[in-house]
């Protein structure tokens, strides 16, 4: 049986490319390329057209939803400003259970973008009053 000292002075080298990590574990599968066009959409902000994917679209298309929930449930309106915490929450509550974990970046990010284009008034649909 080997003590502790014998134990701490052994040592091996590994590689770290044997290691796992994170970040094998996202994203396996190759971004769309920026030249295929029939993958993205047209999306709306204000005056200006942007071409995003499909799941970017879902996200901020769900975004909208939430924000125009939350003014017409919470006495206070909407949040305007939020937290990284407050964004994940929100986001967690609105996204489908479906999607795919390669997707769920891209929704992050329409997500966000959603909420703050609402939040400073430039969401392409017209306003309730």
């Amino acid at each position: 049986m080997l003590n502790y000292t014998e134990t701490a002075s052994i040592g091996t080298n590994v590689s770290p490319s044997s290691v796992p990590t994170m970040g094998s574990e996202r994203e396996t599968e190759p971004l769309p390329s920026l030249r295929d066009f029939d993958t993205y959409v047209l999306l709306r902000i204000g005056k200006a057209r942007y071409r995003v994917s499909r799941t970017l679209e879902d996200g901020y298309l769900a975004a909208c939803k939430a924000y125009e929930q939350m003014a017409e449930e919470d006495e206070w309106g909407p949040y305007l400003f939020l937290t990284g915490y407050e964004y994940a929450h929100l986001a967690r509550q609105h996204m489908p259970a479906d999607i795919p974990s390669t997707h769920k970046r891209a929704w992050h990010r329409g997500f966000l973008l959603g909420w703050n284009v609402c939040t400073f008034g430039l969401d392409r649909r017209p306003r309730k009053k």
